[in-house]
């Protein structure tokens, strides 16, 4: 299951909505957004509750890619075998997402929660503050009304309160030695080709500038060597004297790391606190200056213990879940959700407000995204929680 668009739309939802606006080029405008789209053990969810749902998906994971300067297609395949592309990846993950919802509401009496009159409240006035800040025709094309918007942000309330009881139980213990963390800091050469053939592909460098490479080290590691304090030595300026491109860099890592080279946790092996390699030590493409900062980092491992216990949670948060689903009857009316399209050519995105003219030298120009300003569903979603 792709979990990027779960946790996009949960991550927006669950913060707020306000008075947050969408832009859609409308053409759903004739869908019937009170039909029965999927039911959940017997209870209905409306069309216009999961095209809002799924619209916000959208507008959001536009946002984010936007955010990086990248672009994105929903209608490019991610299952060549099937022909599956991405708009229909996101609905069926939101079909995924709805059932989870509606599971985590209809076990929520056994954790105790449920949603409060305060916080009914403000998800109502968030749902109105909605409606009244897009137009008629945007509202036609998403097929919702303020009861679905209602619905849909009770039932991320409910997931958010859910996630703390649901694992309560979870064994927080995590001895030093399942999280021991090696701390180094590292500079890098790279001796990887920079300049392409007539295809394109990469020219590696010759044995004599792979060899002027490893110099280049040797002189980093000469530098650091010869400091007074080789342990408190300022890596990345020494490292700038040879050539101002080089830098340095910390990492931690334990022992089930892959992310590490096995080049640099070789070298580190055997010295002591503050020790340099005295070696140059050849990776994948690169040689490396070494220094081994602390055999046992225990910042680096207090953070590692927070790592696998947000693991454990989420792991029995999750399987939870499935027990939950394996056990349920969620059905979807094909037919019903077929009605909601997810291309390139039926886009949504945040829309922009423009602002006033500035009538001051602070006032600044141009228009700003929407941003979400309601107090409903303010807990954090549990897929960040785990991966905090």
């Amino acid at each position: 299951m792709n979990r990027l668009t779960k946790t996009m739309t949960c991550g927006m939802l669950a913060v707020a909505l306000g008075a947050t606006s969408l832009a859609g080029c409308g053409k759903d405008s004739k869908i019937d957004g009170t039909k029965t789209v999927a039911t959940c053990n017997g209870e209905e969810v409306s069309l216009g509750a999961a095209s809002f749902l799924m619209r916000y998906t959208q507008a959001q994971m536009m946002s984010y890619y936007s955010m990086f300067g990248q672009s994105m297609s929903w209608d490019s395949v991610q299952d060549e075998e099937k022909g599956t592309t991405l708009g229909q990846s996101a609905k069926d993950n939101l079909m995924d997402q709805l059932e989870d919802l509606m599971l985590l509401k209809e076990n929520a009496k056994e954790y105790e929660v449920s949603v409060s009159e305060e916080e009914q409240k403000a998800i109502e006035e968030a749902a109105k503050s909605f409606i009244e800040a897009n137009d008629e025709e945007t509202l036609k094309s998403l097929a919702v009304s303020q009861k679905d918007i209602e619905t849909v942000l009770e039932l991320f309330t409910i997931q958010n309160k859910m996630y703390d009881p649901m694992t309560a139980d979870v064994d927080t213990n995590v001895p030093d030695e399942d999280a021991a963390q090696k701390t180094v800091t590292c500079v890098r050469v790279s001796a990887a080709g920079t300049e392409t053939d007539e295809e394109g592909n990469t020219i590696e460098l010759t044995d004599e500038e792979k060899a002027q490479k490893k110099e280049q080290a040797q002189q980093v590691l000469d530098k650091i060597a010869a400091s007074e304090d080789v342990a408190g030595a300022d890596m990345d300026a020494l490292a700038k004297e040879v050539d101002e491109n080089l830098s340095a860099t910390s990492s931690s890592y334990g022992s089930d790391d892959t992310v590490v080279e096995d080049a640099i946790k070789k070298a580190a092996e055997g010295l002591e606190d503050g020790q340099l390699a005295p070696e140059v030590a050849e990776g994948e493409n690169a040689y490396y200056v070494v220094r081994l900062d602390a055999n046992f980092d225990q910042e680096a491992t207090d953070s590692k213990k927070q790592t696998i216990v947000s693991e454990r949670k989420q792991e029995a948060y999750q399987a939870k879940l499935d027990e939950w689903s394996e056990a349920a009857k969620f059905t979807v009316d094909e037919k019903v959700w077929d009605k909601i399209e997810v291309t390139d050519s039926n886009p949504f995105v945040f829309k922009q407000q423009e602002t006033e003219a500035p009538e001051a030298e602070d006032t600044q120009e141009g228009t700003d995204t929407a941003e979400p300003s309601s107090d409903a569903a303010e807990s954090t979603n549990p897929e960040e929680q785990a991966e905090e």
